[in-house]
């Protein structure tokens, strides 16, 4: 599957690694077209490449958002209406930075963080919550032991489009994880 990754970061990069692994076209992007380039370089053999974020959605069957929650408005933005349609996997959570530390930031209007996301994405996307269960090196070290034949952890998913959340499964699958689906949105951590 070709998967696009906006943001290269702790979460991208080593999410993008695992699915490279898994033999999945990944397409690598971040504000910072450096580090997209190292991310696609770390990634395995040939199935990886960088660019920008726009690049990035184009390419992906399925575009995974790695990018900080706070600034998920923004880049969804800058993407525009081209997401529409799309698959997106939602990974983050609701947490920003404050004077060097994290904090937990207010989900507005009582919504899940998901279903806030839902809402800044429009309708017409088909998001999928997943893989923000996990710190990115705990990500990678699991994922990793997954795909070499050891034990699977559970990966969660969550969403309201059935057909969306059935294109995600070989994701999480494949990343070297158990997925289990945790229902819609509004049931979401």
């Amino acid at each position: 599957m070709r998967v696009g990754i906006v943001g290269s970061g702790r979460l991208g990069s080593p999410l993008g690694r695992l699915l490279a692994v898994a033999g999945h076209d990944v397409f690598f992007s971040d504000a910072d077209p450096a580090r997209a380039a190292a991310a696609a370089a770390r990634a395995a053999d040939g199935h990886a490449r960088g660019g920008s974020p726009i690049e990035a959605m184009r390419f992906g069957e399925v575009v995974i958002m790695a990018v900080g929650w706070e600034a998920f408005p923004a880049v969804v933005a800058e993407l525009g209406v081209a997401l529409a349609g799309k698959i997106v996997v939602d990974p983050s959570n609701p947490i920003g930075e404050r004077d060097g530390a994290a904090v937990v930031v207010a989900v507005p209007d009582g919504l899940t963080s998901p279903q806030y996301q839902q809402h800044v994405l429009g309708a017409e996307v088909r998001l999928v919550r997943t893989f923000n269960t996990k710190y990115p090196n705990e990500l990678l070290e699991l994922g990793t032991v997954g795909q070499r034949g050891g034990a699977r952890a559970d990966m969660p998913y969550w969403g309201d489009d059935d057909g969306a959340k059935k294109a995600v499964v070989p994701l999480i699958e494949d990343a070297g994880f158990t997925a289990i689906d945790g229902g819609g949105l509004s049931e979401s951590l």
